[in-house]
C-alpha cells in the first residue's frame, strides 16, 4: 500500500522525500515506520528493486536535480489510475457448455453457463466432473477467459468454492463455543435439535473441555480418518492442516488428505491414526508439538504455491503489475505468468526484497493466522483427549461432508497408483 501511495503521490506531482516521510508517519499504520522501510519504497517505484532495475517499465519515478521526486511518463500516471486500490478479486471464469468431449480447451462451446473462480477451476483436471447451474458437468479445459465444459453424470462431483464466503471465526466466539460445548446447563438455550445433538455426542463419543482438544480416530470405508476439533477458525486449521500432514508423512502414516472448516479439521489416510496413537508408534502430544511453526512451516511455504498466490496480490498492489491498461485488460492467468516469472526472478537475485517481506507478512498474518495457531498449541499442551471410535460421531459430520477439498501427495497416494496398476494388469492379463 506505501508503495502504491508513493507512486500516487508522485502521479499527483512532484514530492521531495524528506516532507513525504514525515507526513506519511502522521498516518497511525505508519507512525512506526522506519526511514530505511520507506527509502526502500520509494526506490521500488523509482526502479523495481535491484534486480530489476534494467528494465524501462519499473522504473516510474525518477529524481530530478532540485532533489525532488517526479513521474517518468505521463502512461504510467494513466496506469496507476486505471490500477488505484487494495482490493483485488478473484477471477472469474465463463463457463460455456459445449457437446465435445476429450479435445481439451479445442472446443467449440455452445451456451453460456454462468461464472465461477479461476482458483477453483484450474485445481480440475481433464474429465474431472463438478456441479453447477444445476448440471453436473464435466471438466474439458480451459481457452482464454473461458472454461468449457461438457454434460455428464456422477454421484459425486466436485462443488465450487468461493473465497468471498470464507467468513472468520473470531477468537471470541471461538471460545464461548468451546464453553458451551463444555457447559451442558447452558445447551437449553440453544434450539432443542441442537442440545439433543450435543447429546448424542457426549453420549457416542466426548465433548472436549473449554482448554482440550479433542481427537477422534475412525475407519470408514478403506480409509481411516482422525478428526480434531479446535474451534480456531478455517484459517488457522488450513495451516494446521498442511503442517500435519507434513508430520503424518514422516510418521509413515500415509496421509491422503485433509479438509478444514471454521471449527473442525478432518484428515485422512491409509493406516490406522487411532491405533498409531495408542500404542505410541506417533505420540499424540509430539504430532501437535509447537516446533511445526518453525522449519516444518517454512518448508511447506517454499514448496507450496501459497507464496506466489499472495505475492500476485501484492505486486498488484504495489503496482509491479497491472491488471488493466488502456484499451485492454490482462486475464488471470496472464497475470500469474507475469507475477510468478517476477517471483522467480526475485527470490533467486534478491530474496530481501521489500515485495517479497511483504508477502512473507500478509502470508503470516492474513492467510496462515499464524499467531492464532501457536496460541492454540500453546493452551493445547499436555491436553490433548483421544477418543478412538468405530464409526463417525456426531460431531465430525459437518467436516467429514466437505471432504475432497485438499489432498497430499506422497507416500498414500504413490500406494493408490501402484494398486490401481496392479488392477489393470490384471485385467490386461485376463
Amino acid at each position: 500500500m506505501l508503495a502504491q501511495h508513493v507512486l500516487g503521490t508522485a502521479a499527483a506531482g512532484p514530492f521531495f522525500a524528506d516532507e513525504f516521510f514525515e507526513e506519511v508517519t502522521t498516518a497511525a499504520p505508519y507512525a512506526s515506520l522506519d526511514r530505511d522501510t520507506f527509502d526502500k519504497a520509494v526506490d521500488f517505484a523509482a526502479t523495481g528493486g535491484y534486480a530489476l532495475k534494467s528494465y524501462e517499465q519499473y522504473a516510474k519515478i525518477r529524481k530530478t536535480a532540485d532533489g525532488s521526486w517526479r513521474i517518468t511518463h505521463p502512461r504510467f500516471a494513466q496506469q496507476y489510475r486505471l490500477n488505484a486500490g487494495t482490493i483485488i478479486e478473484a477471477p472469474m471464469l465463463d463457463v460455456r457448455l459445449t457437446k465435445q468431449r476429450g479435445r481439451g480447451s479445442n472446443v467449440r462451446g455452445g451456451p453460456v453457463l454462468g461464472k465461477i473462480e479461476e482458483g477453483f477451476l484450474e485445481s480440475l483436471v481433464a474429465g474431472q466432473t463438478f456441479l453447477f447451474a444445476g448440471k453436473v458437468l464435466r471438466y474439458e479445459g480451459i481457452r482464454e477467459n473461458v472454461c468449457y465444459a461438457s454434460p455428464a453424470s456422477d454421484s459425486d462431483p466436485a462443488i465450487p468454492y468461493y473465497a468471498g464466503g470464507k467468513f472468520p471465526l473470531s477468537t471470541y466466539l471461538a471460545d464461548q463455543v468451546r464453553a458451551m460445548l463444555a457447559d451442558p446447563a447452558s445447551w437449553k438455550r440453544l434450539p432443542k435439535q441442537v442440545g439433543e445433538w450435543l447429546a448424542i455426542q457426549k453420549l457416542k463419543s466426548l465433548l472436549p473441555g473449554r482448554e482440550e482438544l479433542l481427537i477422534e480416530t475412525f475407519p470408514r470405508g478403506t480409509r481411516h480418518y482422525m478428526v480434531a476439533y479446535p474451534f480456531e477458525g478455517r484459517l488457522a486449521h488450513q495451516t494446521l492442516g498442511m503442517l500435519l500432514t507434513r508430520r503424518l508423512e514422516r510418521g509413515r502414516a500415509r496421509p491422503l488428505g485433509f479438509v478444514a472448516t471454521d471449527y473442525a479439521l478432518a484428515v485422512w489416510g491409509l493406516r490406522d491414526l487411532g491405533a498409531m496413537f495408542a500404542t505410541g508408534e506417533l505420540p499424540l502430544g509430539e504430532l501437535f508439538e509447537e516446533d511445526m511453526l518453525g522449519d516444518d512451516l517454512e518448508a511447506w511455504l517454499d514448496e507450496s504455491f501459497l507464496l506466489k498466490r499472495t505475492f500476485r496480490q501484492c505486486a498488484q498492489i504495489a503496482g509491479l503489475i497491472e491488471k488493466r491498461h488502456p484499451g485492454k485488460e490482462k486475464s488471470g492467468r496472464q497475470m500469474t505468468v507475469s507475477s510468478d516469472l517476477i517471483y522467480d526472478v526475485l527470490r533467486s537475485h534478491e530474496p530481501d526484497h521489500l515485495l517479497l517481506q511483504a508477502t512473507r507478512a500478509d502470508a503470516a498474518h492474513g492467510l496462515l493466522d499464524i499467531r492464532r495457531l501457536g496460541d492454540m498449541l500453546s493452551r493445547i499442551r499436555g491436553r490433548i483427549v483421544h477418543k478412538r471410535l468405530d464409526r463417525i460421531s456426531p460431531l465430525a459430520v459437518p467436516v467429514m461432508l466437505e471432504i475432497g477439498r485438499e489432498s497430499v501427495a506422497g507416500e498414500a497416494q504413490e500406494a493408490l497408483l501402484a494398486e490401481a496398476a496392479d488392477e489393470l494388469l490384471q485385467e490386461a492379463g485376463n
